[in-house]
């Protein structure tokens, strides 16, 4: 009995002691931090009345779906204020559970669902920072990055951005390699509530298909077998949605078709092509409004043109990071590649569904919709790093590309930190920040 309790003590400390300084203690200290931050700048002094102070916009609406389920009574002007389609139901349905078992107001259960999954976002970021063994300094920069991009506190606050990362991060985390039920269903779990959750989750689902897509090496059929059956249960939240609509109000697409009265038309999928999509940034008034520090803080458009500027960053970020890795890939210094594909396809496809479905709205809310890509490009590139070998770069460049690289790095700190500091404070004194 002695031997046996000596024995699962050193298998405790052995085991949990590391999961619980390399893991839950870092994620949950990033996750107070994110929630100070709100605190830094309201004038409540409580937590409670902090947070039911910030319900506004779509906040509303998940709170609505959670206390009075899914309403739809026609498509016009008028109607659709009472019609809460428009929204999946990955959030509200979370809010509920969380909300019942803490014994919570919804409302106040819409702040403790976003921050209780935010916890898990930085969970699984810091499982793969050792599944992947980066070191200690990597994962610094690569929380900071995370941690202090201009809209992230939409983590902790009442939207469906952490639910949405965390059963992301979840799904890829536990899709690498589908040998067994017990991994199918952990990745379809996550799945599921993924696409419940954002309907861009529907072609994410598939992605863990190209883990099987391995030179040299035949495939066993289990593992085809286990990921379809992974796919499949991903698919099931957000198919499942669409057959709730069907069911209840005889419409399937009852979500795309309310969009148009929540102010966009139809998606326009060639938007990032097109010329208009960039015309803003050759207006002299344009930056002239962006760096007035007096619109910054009382104007309640300024949110838009600063969300204007997140597409060709974006997009241009995600050209950058795809070319560095494919040159890195050809020269064969990169190894892994496959791996962290599934990153860089859910980061296209993810900015590519928000820039197609908002270009009706002059780019409306894309700082918001964005930061679920930078996570994903975060992450990749943090792969991209530990597995390429950087010896071809010659030895008389090394010092001047490491200075250029730390001057980047702290000036694009510096941006993303100011940034945030901004729209935090517009997000807590309601004015429109995506």
């Amino acid at each position: 009995m002695s031997f046996s309790l000596s024995h699962l003590l050193q298998r405790g400390r052995q085991y949990l002691a590391p999961f619980l300084g390399q893991i839950l203690l870092p994620s949950l200290a990033l996750t107070v931090l994110q929630i100070f931050m709100i605190f830094l700048w309201s004038e409540e002094s409580d937590y409670v009345s902090i947070f039911k102070g910030l319900t506004q916009w779509d906040s509303h609406w998940y709170l609505g779906i959670t206390r009075r389920g899914y309403q739809f009574v026609g498509f016009d002007k008028i109607a659709y204020e009472q019609s809460n389609v428009a929204f999946f139901p990955g959030y509200p349905l979370a809010v509920a559970g969380i909300s019942r078992l803490l014994r919570v107001d919804p409302e106040l259960g819409l702040y403790l669902t976003a921050q209780l999954f935010c916890w898990l976002m930085w969970v699984y970021l810091f499982l793969f920072y050792r599944r992947w063994q980066v070191s200690p300094l990597w994962q610094i920069l690569a929380s900071l990055i995370i941690f202090i991009y201009p809209t992230s506190f939409y983590l902790v606050v009442g939207y469906s951005e952490s639910l949405f990362m965390a059963s992301l991060l979840g799904f890829f985390y536990w899709s690498v390699y589908l040998d067994s039920p017990r991994r199918m269903l952990l990745a379809g779990i996550h799945g599921l509530v993924m696409s419940a959750t954002r309907i861009v989750g529907l072609p994410v689902a598939l992605l863990p298909f190209l883990n099987l897509l391995k030179a040299g090496e035949r495939t066993q059929a289990r593992r085809w077998f286990w990921t379809s059956m992974a796919a499949s249960l991903a698919l099931l939240g957000g198919l499942g949605f669409f057959l709730y609509c069907q069911l209840r109000f005889g419409r399937w697409d009852l979500y795309m078709e309310m969009q148009p009265y929540f102010g966009s038309s139809s998606p326009n999928y060639l938007a990032i092509l097109q010329a208009h999509t960039y015309t803003h940034l050759f207006s002299p008034g344009y930056w002239q409004s962006l760096f007035s520090s007096s619109a910054a803080l009382r104007d309640g458009g300024w949110g838009i043109s600063a969300s204007q500027l997140f597409v060709p960053l974006t997009l241009g970020s995600l050209l950058v990071t795809g070319l560095m890795d494919a040159a890195g890939v050809m020269v064969g210094k990169s190894q892994c590649w496959r791996e962290r594909l599934g990153f860089h396809l859910a980061a296209w496809a993810m900015f590519y569904i928000a820039a197609a479905a908002v270009s009706s709205l002059g780019q409306r809310s894309m700082s918001r919709y964005c930061l679920p890509v930078h996570i994903v490009q975060v992450l990749a590139l943090v792969h991209w790093a530990k597995h390429t070998d950087f010896s071809f770069i010659p030895q008389r460049m090394r010092p001047y590309l490491g200075v250029a690289l730390k001057l980047g790095y702290g000036l694009l700190a510096f941006i993303f930190f100011a940034l945030n500091q901004i729209l935090t404070w517009r997000y807590v004194h309601h004015l429109w920040v995506a």
